[in-house]
């Protein structure tokens, strides 16, 4: 993998996505009332989970949803892809599932399906059939192009899901790489941040009552409340894995108030978590305004932007984490199941990254100097596209090598940057 492979997935999540300074977001005055945030004590029936997303917030839906169907409801993919499309490669991420030459045959996903659910790293693939799935594509998307869609209804049609319950909005004329709301956003012919897009289409409400059935109607102003989560009670070091401290859950006052309610995750897109484009995404994709009246609270997990391996805040769906990035014991895929037990009541578990003793002294000195292969071997270094960055600080030391050589030096937990050793 070139480094010049990597600036173009860079790219080409972002093409024509660069945000004018000054761009106003439309009714961002639907904010709602400024109430006080509710405990979170919630009645969550866990097995009504559902997921959505835009770009790679979708495929990083499709990934949840497969790896912990035993509890999920179904999902919807804005812009999205088969799982393990990219199967860890980069080069795979950036053509075949954004911009095919062709057809994608959806065989090779299924039968990494199969495998990951053998070994038990997802959950068994019979956990699909009967899920609500529900597709869009916008005719004019030429980030995530329409044939990268139809791979992924040909996927979930392989792995078994019924075609009443799988819903395609197919190629929609005049719709950009964007989430098409009713009235709020940007031109929605725009592929442009905060890729929420003015369609006189209801993306979210449309998801919501396929994967649900028959919902109340959506609220003229969302009157629930924010409430932020600190990413950091879920996962260690979340900047290590590209995972912003704080991300935000709504919840409607009847759910605050001790109804049994349901959760919709919500993964934003490359570009478009709350360091970039506010709250954007979070408050305006549609989604807050049917969950007041239908009982459902929203996640909104929060990616970030690291240089060198993630510069544009994508969630992990080619491995740039984790070579494990579509099992269920990736660092992000496990961080957002932490907070789905968290807003059903569940005690934060310990994080599996995270050390036996945080204020023992750590048993690796405080700067080590080792080849870049080592580096990841320990943990103190991550490889992408063939290169590795040091954990936490995401510093580029060069090829993933055991004949190039680096010193690092912890400057926090699970934090190194490049330094001199004395």
């Amino acid at each position: 993998m070139t480094l010049a492979l990597a600036a173009t997935l860079a790219a080409a999540c972002s093409a024509g996505e660069a945000e004018p300074q000054g761009r106003a977001v439309e009714h961002l005055d639907r904010a709602p009332p400024q109430v006080e945030a509710p405990a979170l004590d919630l009645d969550i029936d866990v097995a009504q989970t559902s997921a959505s997303g835009l770009s790679s917030g979708a495929f990083m839906a499709v990934q949840f949803h497969v790896a912990y169907s035993s509890i999920m409801r179904g999902v919807a993919a804005f812009a999205g892809g088969p799982f393990t499309c990219s199967q860890g490669k980069a080069v795979h991420a950036v053509t075949r599932c954004m911009r095919p030459a062709g057809a994608l045959d959806p065989a090779p996903f299924v039968a990494t399906t199969n495998a990951l659910a053998a070994a038990g790293d997802v959950d068994p693939v019979a956990g699909l059939p009967g899920q609500r799935v529900f597709l869009f594509g916008g005719a004019g998307d030429t980030t995530i192009q329409p044939a990268v869609m139809d791979g992924l209804r040909d996927y979930y049609a392989a792995v078994g899901v019924a075609p009443a319950d799988l819903a395609f909005e197919r190629r929609r004329p005049g719709t950009g790489h964007t989430m098409p709301t009713v009235d709020s956003g940007g031109d929605c012919a725009s592929s442009r941040a905060p890729f929420v897009g003015r369609c006189g289409y209801d993306g979210a409400g449309r998801a919501l009552e396929h994967i649900y059935g028959p919902l109340a109607p959506r609220a003229a102003i969302a009157a629930g409340a924010f409430v932020a989560l600190d990413q950091r009670d879920f996962i260690a070091a979340p900047s290590a894995h590209s995972l912003a401290d704080e991300a935000w859950a709504y919840v409607p006052k009847a759910c605050a108030s001790g109804a049994r309610c349901r959760v919709h995750v919500a993964f934003h897109g490359c570009l478009q978590s709350a360091s970039k484009v506010g709250d954007a995404f979070y408050r305006h994709a549609g989604y807050n305004e049917w969950a007041d009246d239908n009982r459902i609270v929203v996640l909104y997990p929060q990616a970030i932007a690291v240089p060198g391996s993630n510069p544009n805040g994508c969630w992990d769906w080619w491995g740039y984490d984790s070579p494990d990035y579509a099992k269920k014991s990736a660092p992000q895929m496990r961080m957002v199941k932490a907070m789905i037990d968290r807003l059903a009541g569940a005690a934060p578990a310990p994080d599996a990254d995270a050390p036996v003793d945080a204020g023992a002294p750590s048993a690796s000195p405080a700067c080590v100097y080792a080849s870049n292969a080592a580096h990841v071997a320990a943990g103190r270094a991550r490889s992408a596209w063939g290169f590795a960055f040091a954990r936490g600080s995401g510093q580029a030391l060069g090829f993933d090598s055991a004949y190039v050589s680096t010193a690092l030096t912890r400057v926090a937990e699970d934090v190194y940057v490049l330094g001199a050793c004395r």
